[in-house]
């Protein structure tokens, strides 16, 4: 069966093709009746608006570039490759959502954006693609970056909110009196880390306290040591930004402790939170999953303009108490 075009309603409704355009965007000035009544006609052909077409018209290519780490020999690419992943399931279905094409481009390859048809380029990640950020500016290309200011006159920052989340959890920790709270994060530079590495700093600096930070490798085999040696440096909380709540709980009720009494626990969770609610381990959530959601509202706000502050949007989080902090 042939596609059912505008030119088919107006032909049932016996008024021109802009008559049924307006009455099918509402804008206008026909009457309330005859607005209805072409819409009726519309659904009863079945009639469904072109989106490509329309984009065609709008200058838009209806695909967003999402830039992939290339590299994954190290353990710490490794490791965050699985987050990679989740964060491009969650932009192609909120693409497909909204009648969007997903463009993967490796981040060795800024060449490719000089053929690549994109209405915006999305950075999951701040450590990679570098260059194909220098190029998608240089071509006026709007970015999205997660977690990463962007200098350019089309940008959109989305915020996961661990800088929030990192706060939230010192203050829940010092007001149930803990006097010494270690940090628990990854090896490298990704930005999470740094943000809580940044923001901890910060903290023990303004409550005149020594900073206790522990870093796990990659693959996270050096866990069970950085917990050992945080309470062996006196710590009385420990705040694992490495997102091993469950592991750490469990290592510590296998030592001579009792939490919370003698030593406390919040975790930072990013994905599957149902384990720490089961084990009743304090946690602050983050939902990165929901950043893919935000982009398609603000596209049509990413315009050429003079310069200035990118937008920016912030993601929910939440502090879930538990057993594990007093």
């Amino acid at each position: 069966m042939s596609r059912v075009t505008l030119r088919d309603v107006a032909e049932r409704a016996g008024v021109s093709t802009a008559a049924i355009s307006q009455a099918l965007n509402d804008r206008g000035n026909l009457r309330p009746e005859t607005r209805e009544r072409i819409k009726a006609i519309a659904a009863e052909l079945g009639y469904s608006p072109n989106k490509h077409a329309a984009a065609l018209r709008s200058g838009r290519t209806m695909s967003i570039g999402f830039v992939m780490p290339a590299d994954l020999d190290d353990e710490a690419a490794k490791s965050w490759a699985f987050a990679h992943n989740l964060q491009l399931n969650a932009l192609v279905r909120a693409s497909a959502e909204h009648g969007f094409t997903v463009t993967v481009l490796p981040a060795s390859r800024p060449d490719l954006l000089a053929t690549a048809q994109l209405d915006a380029l999305y950075l999951a990640d701040a450590r990679t693609g570098k260059d194909l950020l220098r190029a998608a500016a240089a071509r006026g290309l709007p970015v999205i970056a997660r977690d990463l200011y962007v200098d350019v006159d089309r940008a959109l920052s989305i915020r996961t909110g661990y800088d929030a989340a990192l706060r939230a959890s010192l203050e829940h920790l010092a007001s149930s009196g803990a006097q010494r709270v270690a940090l628990l994060v990854d090896e490298g530079d990704h930005p999470r880390d740094e943000i809580a590495r940044a923001g901890y700093s910060a903290w023990s600096t303004v409550h005149a306290v020594e900073p206790l930070v522990f870093e796990v490798d990659a693959a996270h085999r050096t866990l069970a040591r950085r917990v050992r040696d945080a309470l062996d440096a006196g710590a009385d909380a420990l705040l694992a930004f490495c997102e091993d709540g469950p592991e750490v709980y469990l290592q510590l009720e296998a030592m001579p402790l009792v939490i919370p009494r003698d030593v406390q626990l919040v975790a930072l969770c990013a994905t599957d939170c149902a384990l720490n609610d089961r084990l009743g381990v304090t946690h602050v959530c983050v939902h990165p999953e929901l950043a893919a959601d935000a982009v398609f509202p603000s596209l049509g706000a990413l315009v050429p303009g003079p310069g200035g502050d990118p937008l920016v949007i912030d993601l929910p989080w939440e502090l879930v108490r538990g057993s594990t902090t007093r």
